[in-house]
């Protein structure tokens, strides 16, 4: 499909949209870039300079590669400069952590430049970085995870509104979310923003200060985390929105997939108790899915019809985390039937979970037929149709 915000198909930009920044439009890193991230050139002499200093890992200039990446979608990098990253590789780091973990971020994040026409979902959502994060520990928790990713999303709708004032309703959508998100990280959930209706200097305000308090809550490891995995193969504003709103739901799906996961071991074990409160926490953890719903109904028919011819390949069909709920809960009640457990202790949170985990696919099949109707979805998928039939399969259908 070609409109005036497809990328160019060769190295450099596509032709500057005439619309204004914001949905249905470039983004603001496209329309109105540094002059110096449209061309290719500073990110090699960089890239050189970063190879000749020692390949140092914490030393990468990530800040000039995603410059250019960002100014002209993935889709329109300079081949030059993909040949050039293909070609990096960190220097062996020395014992201490820090190099390691330095070197091991690198290697996470380059398959998520380089894919090219080979992408699929894991290199567009850069799963392997949030894997890492995820093997980090207790300071890379789900809720911190997402509330970093909602803050750069509300960092990216102010920063749009307040250069181009339009997508009001997007940008309040995703600061009630941020609000939320960030109560769940800090222990208690925040005022809720009170903001006049037509105001969008007041909105842009109470962004910046929601964003300031939520990053303050967030470890820099998994900030620096976030801002290396936005890297959308268009200069259209709605992909930045959309690539932080299936990382959110990626995250939610790894995390309800390790609870599931922990949960049958536990019941294993004859710990009911301790199923129960895993159970509980995955519940919480997808019905918390509606607030970056509502962030997601704001993108425009055309918009995602740019995305979708754009992203061939790059499906949530192909979620391993989705797919492993998908496939372990059920071993989760047939060993609930061997436990010692009793199936009364676990029957009402299994239910909860599964009501709140069809609701959100339900939810997603609706939003899908307002955005896309019948047509084909990402990466080739049959679309709405599919997602409809996906909501009707039950986690646990002997509860049913």
């Amino acid at each position: 499909m070609t409109t005036a915000l497809s990328p160019a198909r060769t190295a450099g930009p596509a032709p500057m949209p005439t619309a204004a920044p914001g949905p249905g439009g470039p983004s603001l890193a496209s329309a109105r870039p540094d002059p110096a991230d449209l061309d290719p050139r500073r990110a090699l002499r960089e890239l050189a300079r970063w190879r000749a200093d020692g390949r140092d890992a914490a030393r990468f200039p990530y800040r000039a590669v995603l410059g250019h990446y960002r100014a002209v979608g993935k889709n329109a990098v300079a081949a030059e400069l993909l040949t050039a990253l293909r070609a990096v590789e960190p220097a062996v780091p020395a014992p201490a952590e820090p190099a390691r973990a330095a070197a091991r971020l690198l290697r996470d994040w380059l398959p998520q430049v380089v894919d090219g026409a080979r992408g699929d979902y894991d290199s567009y959502l850069g799963t392997p970085v949030y894997a890492s994060l995820a093997r980090a520990g207790a300071e890379a928790r789900t809720d911190v995870v997402i509330t970093a990713l909602l803050a750069d999303l509300v960092a990216i709708e102010a920063a749009t509104l307040a250069a181009a004032p339009a997508g009001r309703a997007r940008t309040r959508a995703a600061l009630r979310a941020l609000t939320a998100a960030t109560g769940l990280v800090s222990g208690g959930p925040g005022p809720a923003p009170q903001l006049a209706d037509d105001d969008p200097a007041e909105l842009v305000r109470a962004c910046a200060e929601a964003v300031t308090a939520a990053r303050q809550a967030v470890p820099s490891s998994v900030l620096h985390a976030v801002e290396l995995t936005l890297t959308p193969t268009t200069r259209c504003h709605d992909e930045q929105m959309f690539i932080r709103v299936i990382q959110i739901f990626e995250a939610v799906f790894a995390a309800v997939a390790r609870s599931i996961a922990a949960a049958t071991e536990a019941v294993a074990e004859g710990r009911g108790e301790r199923a129960r409160e895993l159970l509980a926490d995955a519940t919480r953890q997808v019905a918390g899915t509606s607030g970056v719903f509502r962030v997601l109904t704001t993108m425009p028919k055309d918009a995602f019809a740019v995305i979708r011819a754009n992203t061939d390949g790059r499906s949530a069909v192909q979620s391993t985390s989705y797919r492993t709920v998908e496939q372990t809960a059920p071993e989760l009640y047939r060993t609930l039937l061997r436990s010692p457990v009793e199936e009364g202790e676990l029957s009402s949170v299994m239910r909860e979970l599964d009501e709140a985990w069809g609701a959100m696919k339900r939810t997603h099949w609706g939003i899908t037929m307002k955005v896309i109707g019948q047509v084909r979805g990402t990466g080739g998928t049959a679309g709405a149709s599919y997602l409809r039939e996906a909501a009707e399969a039950r986690l646990f259908p002997a509860l049913a």
